[in-house]
């Protein structure tokens, strides 16, 4: 199992957060950006400890967002609860939303391929064994000059 100090957010996903939630004036230096990373490892971790605690106590092996929620409550971050219900949400609709999209352009995709088919513009597959072989006559001459001034190692 890995260590707190082998995990780390992605940098580049972790100064987008930074930067989006700071004003655009403020710069931050390398070490606070670092302490910054290390803290959201530590928080991530014992949040998800507190939340894998609450699942464990209803029976179960799956951390639920419900036990995140309880998991806010017991470490004294109650306030943040509301938001994080909406913004699950928010994120459930977004990926419902993305998934039927694809679903959609898949079927689209095969009413073409089938309509192509019915009008004859699909190709067909060629049959190996129908096929001719390449053999030596066939390939192209090789430059003698090249082969000559390749010396074998």
């Amino acid at each position: 199992m890995a260590t707190l100090e082998d995990l780390d957010f992605p940098k580049a996903v972790l100064m987008r957060m930074i930067k989006s939630s700071l004003p655009d004036t403020i710069a931050i230096q390398k070490e606070a950006r670092s302490a910054v990373s290390k803290s959201a490892t530590v928080f991530v971790s014992y949040l998800a400890a507190a939340a894998n605690d609450c699942a464990r106590t209803d029976g179960r092996k799956t951390i639920m967002p419900n036990d995140v929620y309880r998991a806010l409550e017991a470490v004294g971050l109650a306030e943040f609860v509301p938001e994080l219900v909406v913004q699950l949400e928010k994120h459930s609709v977004l990926v419902k939303e993305k998934k039927e999209a694809a679903a959609k352009d898949k079927a689209e995709k095969e009413e073409e391929t089938e309509t192509d088919d019915e009008r004859g513009e699909a190709v067909e597959p060629v049959d190996e064994a129908d096929a001719e072989p390449v053999g030596e006559a066939d390939a192209e001459p090789v430059d003698e000059t090249i082969a000559e001034t390749v010396e074998p190692s």
